[in-house]
């Protein structure tokens, strides 16, 4: 279900983010020389030898800027040009990715054909540019036929080369040939290569830079990346899920396995819980637990406690003898109840003798034990030893029979098996 409520998230996030980057992250710049910090001005050749003349007409108040140029013969290439410029900022076109024109021309060619404008992109750099004059500054052209395209007419910046004639008349190092738009200083429209004699009009209805505030290409690596992000952090999230479950589990499954394993009354090892500790025993210590020496108790006249005084004050003996037991017994020694009111110690690397003085001890421990409802309780106490493990089982039936001797010997004494 987190993952289906993941994915729906990503889904929608990614295709709203590609509509976003398309349609809401576009950022735009004005070229028409209406705009602050841009001069407009014309060029013609005849400041190269030749007798074309251009003027402005329009821009500002006046409407959109126009040029009107007459080309006139006489000069080998005649040309009129209107210069848009940056005053006192070059422009960085790395942050756009096409040139969008509203254009119009209109005048006479050599072959009839629809009137072409050359348009122009001049970047600055100190390499070659170090006078600051327009015809140092590196021109990016594209030729175009305005009346020919639908309007308006988008330009990729990438289709813009840069223009042969000045590429041969200033020879630059292989770093700096090629094209170069990170500094863009003026934007031109020239009159084309085919014009002929006669009154040219080129007017630059609105032209603007378009591209986006994040490059679609970063844009979509940033969605992969956030794809990649959720996927990791959601098997991060999962994995982590899963370790919690497997933990509770295992913790509830050694709850369980430890109340399997426990006495529920007297919260002392049950008889399979003894086996297991005994098993655990064997194991870490094998020959070295021994002589091992094992103890059977059993409470004496118990059945008389539960009849004159209650089950209730019964459980209450019970509890107290296993917690008198296990606060003086040393911490290897291993205690359990082994049903009704019987219960074992088992002593490793314990001889016979010292059993039975340690059980000699308890039983008179007992005796000064303040007992529910002011009872005297007194237990039966059977000892006996294993020297190996395979002695083990036979300890605990000798033990459990010397304990039934000293019940009929009078209760409330110590028998070792050896005796």
């Amino acid at each position: 279900m987190v993952l289906r409520w993941l994915l729906a998230l990503l889904v929608a996030a990614t295709l709203l983010g590609l509509y976003a980057n398309e349609h809401w992250m576009t950022r735009r710049l004005a070229l028409d020389g209406q705009a602050p910090r841009q001069s407009v001005q014309v060029v013609d050749d005849r400041g190269s030898g030749g007798h074309s003349q251009a003027e402005i007409t329009g821009g500002k108040a006046g409407g959109p800027v126009a040029m009107r140029c007459e080309i006139r013969t006489g000069f080998q290439w005649p040309f009129c040009e209107l210069q848009i410029e940056m005053l006192g900022h070059d422009l960085d076109l790395g942050d756009f990715s096409y040139i969008r024109l509203w254009l119009h021309a209109e005048g006479p060619t050599l072959d009839q054909s629809p009137a072409q404008v050359r348009v122009f992109l001049r970047n600055f750099d100190p390499a070659y540019s170090a006078k600051g004059a327009a015809i140092d500054l590196k021109p990016h052209e594209v030729v175009l036929a305005p009346g020919a395209q639908p309007v308006p007419v988008d330009l990729r910046l990438s289709q813009f080369m840069v223009s042969s004639w000045w590429a041969q008349s200033h020879p630059l190092p292989v770093p700096l040939m090629g094209p170069q738009l990170n500094r863009m200083r003026v934007f031109s429209l020239s009159t084309g290569g085919q014009a002929a004699p006669g009154v040219h009009v080129v007017r630059l209805d609105r032209a603007e830079l378009v591209g986006n505030w994040v490059a679609p290409e970063t844009f979509r690596l940033g969605l992969v990346g956030l794809w990649m992000f959720s996927l990791l952090g959601y098997l991060a999230w999962e994995s982590w899920t899963v370790h919690g479950r497997l933990r509770r589990s295992m913790k509830r499954s050694r709850a369980l396995e430890q109340m399997a394993l426990r006495d529920p009354l007297t919260r002392v090892a049950n008889r399979d819980g003894l086996n297991r500790a005994l098993e655990l025993l064997l194991q870490l210590q094998g020959e070295m637990g021994f002589p091992l020496s094992v103890v059977f108790i059993d409470l004496d006249r118990f059945k008389q406690i539960n009849d004159e005084h209650g089950h209730e004050v019964g459980d209450q003996v019970l509890t107290l003898l296993a917690r008198t037991l296990r606060a003086n017994l040393p911490r290897d020694d291993l205690l359990a109840r082994w049903g009704g009111e019987e219960f074992v110690i088992v002593m490793p690397q314990t001889p016979a003798e010292e059993a039975v003085a340690v059980a000699e001890r308890l039983r008179l421990v007992f005796a000064r034990t303040a007992w529910p409802v002011g009872l005297q309780v007194t237990a039966s106490w059977g000892v006996a030893q294993a020297v190996c493990p395979a002695d083990l089982d036979i300890a605990l039936r000798e033990a459990d029979q010397a304990m039934y001797r000293a019940k009929r010997a009078g209760r409330d004494r110590v028998i070792s098996a050896s005796a």
